[in-house]
Order: C-alpha cells, then structure tokens, then sequence
C-alpha cells in the first residue's frame, strides 16, 4: 500500500505529458493563424493573374473589332516631305499634299487596318536587314501605330505595359512578309493571347491546289504515295530506302508548292499593289514637284533595286523577276534545313501507324497534303497581344 502511495504522489510522468499537449496545441494555434495568410496570398496570386489573362482576351477581342472613326494617311507622303526640304511647312504644300495624296477612311475595323497594311507593306528580310519594297506606303503604318497606340494606352490605361504585334508571313520560310510592332519588350511574364486575321487578298491557292500538286509531284520507284505505302506492309527489308523516297517526294511537293505560290503572290498581289500606289503617286504629284511623279517613281525603283544588289540578293530582269526568284530560292532552301528533320520523323510515324493499320491510306494522304499545305498562309495574318502589370 505504501508503495502504491508513493508511486501516485511521482507527478513528473504527467508533467511531461502536459508539456508536449501544450507544445502542440500552440503549434496548431499558429497554423490556425497562419493558414489564411499563407493560402491567401496564393488565392490572391490567382485571381490577379486569372483578372491578368482575362484582360488581354478583353483586350485583345476589342481590339479587332473595335472601330475607328477616322483615319488618314498620305501615299508618299514621308518620301515627298524628304524632296520638299523647306516647302515642308508651307500652308499650300500640306494643303495640296493632303488635297492629292491623302487618304481619309471612316469607321473602319481595327483589324481590318492592320490587315491592309500587313498587305501593302511588302518587306523583305534579309541578313538581319529589313527592306520594304512599298515605301509609298510608309505614312500608312506610321499612322496606324499611333492610332493603335492611343487605342491601347485608353484600353489599358497606367496599370498595364502591352506589345502588339501583326505578322504575316504568306510562305514558311520564305523572307517576305510584313509586321507591325506596337508596345514594348515582351517580359516572361507576360500574358499572351493569339487569334488570326484575314488578309484582304483573294488568291486562288486552296488546298485542292495542293492536293493535285502533291498527286503530280508524288512518284517514288514504287508509284504514288498509296502504292508506296502499301508495299510497306509487303517488303519490311526495303522501309529504310522508302522512307527516304518518301521524304524526298514530300519535299518535291513542297517545292512545286513554293514555286506556285511565289508567282500568285507577285503577279496578284505585290505587284498590283506597288503599281497601284507607283501610278496613284505619278499621276497626281505633277503640280507638287516640278519634274513630276515619274521621276520620284524611277528614283524610287532604283534605290530599292540597289538595295537588293547590295544585299548580295542577284538583281536580274525587273523587281518582280528578281524577287520570284530569290524568294523560289532561298525558301526551298530553309525548309530543308529547317525541316527535314521534322518530315523524316513524319514520314517514319506515318509508316508505323499504316504497317500497323492504326491509320488508313485516306489518313495517310491527308497528313501529307496537310504537311505540304502548312507552308502556305497567304489569306491569313498571325495578331499577339502581350500585357504585363506596370512596376511601380
């Protein structure tokens, strides 16, 4: 009895006990209070970041079909203040400038603009330089930037930094094309949204053009692309020269393609475009400069043409054969050695997903003619609307 006693009255086994129910009832106090800090914070994170995205989706719609009231340019409009010299602020010249030259649109879609000045731009890229062929058409873009521009900074007032930019590129690969840049350097932060405009160009080049080129291109030592694919299922030993067939009969195409293409281009697009403006501008300015508009148009295509000589770019013939040619040229060449890394890869799954009847020979047509067809985006523009939260 007295032993039992004495072990009731020994307290440093509760003691201890006590300690450690303590040292965890305050470290789940400190959660409690904790919690809704830390999680809050990443909620917080969230919803400025989803408030972030849904902005430039906003932002990014209203822009393209946003209108604007009035917009005006001048065609020629920097080239002839550059001849003018000191007439430049002469009441009449700017009177007689806008009263011949200028251009006044109403009520006009945001993206319809961007898309007509993508498609009179006319550049070239070339070593690192930027050429545009339609300089006539230069006040055109500078007018439009600062339109965007006011446009944006309303949008999206003191909070936001953004970048804009339309670039279209109508052949993969080829150096030719134009852009538009508004804003500035795009962050890794950024929010980014994408959508495509059309392009006020009517070109007949359609995928059933495609389709026939890759029919009539198609020709391997076993015949077309369903009597190549096919023998793949009956001699295995021979996969590795048909694959290469394959891939060379893809690239065939996609050259026939290229070489079609870059001659609608020019004959239905660049080229009736720069005679449009060339013969606006010679026709009108007589009574602004004293030796007329057709001696501003030669100088014009003479300097463009130096130009292109000076690129290393072979001048041959008039502009437009030289530039059929170069553009021929140089886009076969990148799609080589951009791509033929990518087509053999192609053509190897294609092989798999045939021999091992996952893909049928209409699946197998289709992929390539999609392939071949990928490399023309002559009717579309790529627009991108980049907006980040503005340090303070």
């Amino acid at each position: 009895m007295k032993r039992q006693m004495n072990f009731l009255s020994d307290m440093r086994g509760f003691s201890t006990t006590f300690d450690v129910l303590i040292f965890l009832v305050l470290i789940s106090i400190a959660a409690v209070i904790l919690l809704p800090t830390i999680t809050g914070n990443i909620q917080i994170r969230s919803v400025i970041d989803s408030k972030s995205q849904s902005e430039s989706t906003r932002t990014l719609t209203t822009i393209l079909n946003g209108r604007v009231d009035e917009f005006e340019y001048t065609i020629a409009g920097e080239q002839l203040d550059t001849i003018a010299g000191p007439l430049n602020d002469s009441s009449v010249y700017m009177a007689g400038k806008k009263l011949i030259l200028g251009r006044e649109l109403k009520h006009k879609v945001f993206s319809d603009l961007a898309a007509e000045d993508a498609a009179a731009q006319w550049v070239i890229y070339h070593n690192g330089q930027r050429i545009q062929l339609n300089i006539l058409l230069t006040n055109y873009t500078s007018s439009l930037d600062n339109a965007m521009k006011e446009y944006l900074d309303r949008q999206l007032g003191d909070r936001y930094s953004y970048n804009l930019t339309v670039v279209w590129r109508p052949i993969v690969n080829a150096p030719l094309g134009s852009d538009i840049r508004i804003g500035e350097q795009v962050p890794d932060s950024a929010f980014v949204e994408t959508a495509y405009i059309t392009m006020p160009y009517k070109t007949d080049f359609s995928r059933e053009r495609v389709k026939m080129i890759v029919n009539e291109s198609f020709n391997t030592t076993f015949g077309n692309i369903s009597s190549t694919f096919a023998y793949l299922k009956t001699d295995a030993s021979n996969r590795t020269q048909i694959e290469a067939e394959i891939s060379q009969e893809i690239f065939d195409s996609i050259n026939s393609t290229i070489d079609e293409a870059v001659v609608i281009l020019m004959d239905e697009t660049l080229v009736p475009v720069i005679d449009e403006a060339q013969d606006a501008v010679a026709g009108q300015i007589n009574n602004l400069l004293p030796e007329g508009g057709n001696g501003l148009i030669g100088r014009i295509n003479e300097t463009i043409m130096t130009i292109l000589d000076e690129e290393g770019i072979f001048v041959n013939g008039s502009l437009s054969d030289t530039l059929k040619s170069y553009l021929k040229d140089t886009a076969k060449q990148d799609t080589r050695t951009i791509s033929d890394r990518e087509i053999r890869s192609l053509v190897t799954e294609l092989a798999d997903m045939y021999v091992n009847d996952v893909m049928t020979l209409e699946d197998v047509n289709d992929n390539i003619i999609t392939e071949v067809f990928s490399r023309v985006q002559i009717n579309r523009a790529e627009v991108t609307l980049s907006i980040w939260e503005r340090r303070s």
